[in-house]
C-alpha cells in the first residue's frame, strides 16, 4: 500500500506536523497516519468520501479538518474554487492546495504548493512535500 509507503518516508523525518491537501479518499486511509502521533490538518478534497467518518477519526487523534484549515504556518484548502483561492492568496502566507494532484510552487504575496499526490493515481508520479524554515522541497516517492 502506498500510503504505508509514504508513513515509513515519513517516520525518518523530524516533524512537526503534517498537512493533507485534500482527497483522503477513504477512512481507512486517514487511520494509517495515527501510528505517527503527530498533529494533522486535512483539508477536505472533492474526491473525499463518508466525511462524518473521516471528520469523526480525525477528532479522535485531535486532528484539525474541514473545508479550510489554519496551521502555525499557513492554510490548506483544496483549491476546487478558484475565487477562495484568490482570497486566501490576499494573506500572504503559505497556502497548501490539492485538487490539480500536480506538483507546483508559486511565489507570489503567498506561497502556493501543491505538493502532487501520494498515490499517482491520476498523474503517474507519487509525490510529497517537506516544508522547513521556508524551504520547500518537492520529494518523490
Amino acid at each position: 500500500m502506498v500510503v504505508r509507503e509514504l508513513i515509513e518516508t515519513l517516520r525518518r523525518e523530524k516533524l512537526d506536523f503534517i498537512v493533507h491537501a485534500g482527497d483522503v479518499i477513504l477512512p481507512f486511509t486517514l487511520k494509517e497516519f495515527e501510528s505517527l502521533r503527530l498533529k494533522m490538518y486535512i483539508a477536505f478534497g472533492n474526491n473525499d468520501g463518508e466525511g462524518k467518518i473521516l471528520t469523526q477519526i480525525a477528532e479522535k487523534n485531535g486532528w484539525d479538518i474541514g473545508d479550510i484549515v489554519d496551521f502555525t504556518r499557513g492554510i490548506a484548502y483544496h483549491s476546487t474554487d478558484r475565487r477562495i483561492l484568490e482570497i486566501l492568496k490576499k494573506t500572504g502566507t503559505l497556502i497548501i492546495t490539492g485538487h490539480t494532484h500536480k506538483p507546483e510552487i508559486v511565489r507570489e504575496k503567498a506561497t502556493i504548493l501543491n505538493p502532487g499526490e501520494v498515490c499517482g493515481y491520476l498523474t503517474g508520479n507519487r509525490t510529497f512535500a517537506i516544508v522547513e524554515d521556508g524551504d520547500i522541497n518537492l520529494i518523490e516517492l
